[in-house]
């Protein structure tokens, strides 16, 4: 019998299609709306691996993103985060990706970690009223809400970098054997954007969803800085390293 002809080579299945390019993502006309909060160690807990150290009332971290020119096209995608450290150093932990989009879905999970799942989302920003905004998961269900109101236009505009870090674990194909894969993996955000609005932030979560997501869970002690972001240039940078668990 003939063997195949597709060599095996390291991109994801199916090979012969691959869903996603293995390329440093760059996007640009991003516009990113950033609110912060601190919560309690008391709630959050149990959503962050026994690994990680964070504060008493760690700093959270809940960014909405609308990708206008992107590798799979424009998308939207919530990130919601907690400011974690790891042998010393600080990342923002990813508790939580949605986007509205397939292809953004399937890129990023396998070789970053990231925690992604599919859902609807909105943003309509605005600096000179109230910026709004909501996602839906499952489709039909919103369990969260945001407004955005901009007080002062910063100048020159800060860099929004973030250093993320996420929890990558592939489940062995033999039942009850150990995962195949389970590191943490680190990757670099980077921010440049055109315009950046201060201002205040608030979320609100409808009373009858379900307190299913990592944001519905976590009680909200007190706001801190929230922003505004036009224009921006974003680059995903790759792990350098992992660190296996």
């Amino acid at each position: 019998m003939p063997f195949g002809q597709l060599p095996v080579g390291n991109n994801p299945v199916p090979q012969h299609d691959p869903p996603y390019s293995n390329d440093v993502p760059v996007f640009s006309d991003v516009t990113i709306l950033v609110i912060r909060y601190r919560t309690s160690f008391a709630s959050i807990s149990r959503l962050i691996p026994d690994v990680l150290e964070v504060e008493e009332e760690p700093l959270v971290t809940a960014t909405q993103l609308k990708y206008g020119i992107a590798p799979a096209g424009p998308f939207t995608e919530f990130i919601h985060t907690v400011e974690a450290k790891y042998q010393g150093k600080s990342y923002d932990f990813c508790l939580s990706l949605i986007v509205d989009l397939e292809a953004a879905l399937l890129a990023g999970r396998e070789q970053n970690g990231f925690p992604k799942r599919l859902g609807r989302l909105s943003l309509t920003p605005s600096t000179t009223s109230k910026t709004t905004g909501h996602v839906e998961r499952p489709i039909g269900q919103t369990f969260l809400q945001y407004g955005f109101e901009a007080k002062a236009k910063q100048i020159p505009p800060p860099k929004l970098d973030k250093p993320f870090l996420s929890l990558r674990v592939i489940p062995s194909p033999v039942a009850g054997a150990k995962a195949s894969v389970k590191d943490l993996v680190p990757s670099g955000f980077e921010i440049k954007p055109a315009e950046v609005w201060e201002g205040v932030g608030e979320l609100t979560f409808p009373e009858k969803c379900p307190r299913t997501e990592a944001v519905n869970k976590i009680e909200i002690l007190r706001y801190e800085s929230s922003m505004l972001a036009y224009g921006c240039d974003v680059i995903l940078h790759p792990a350098k390293e992992v660190f296996p668990l």
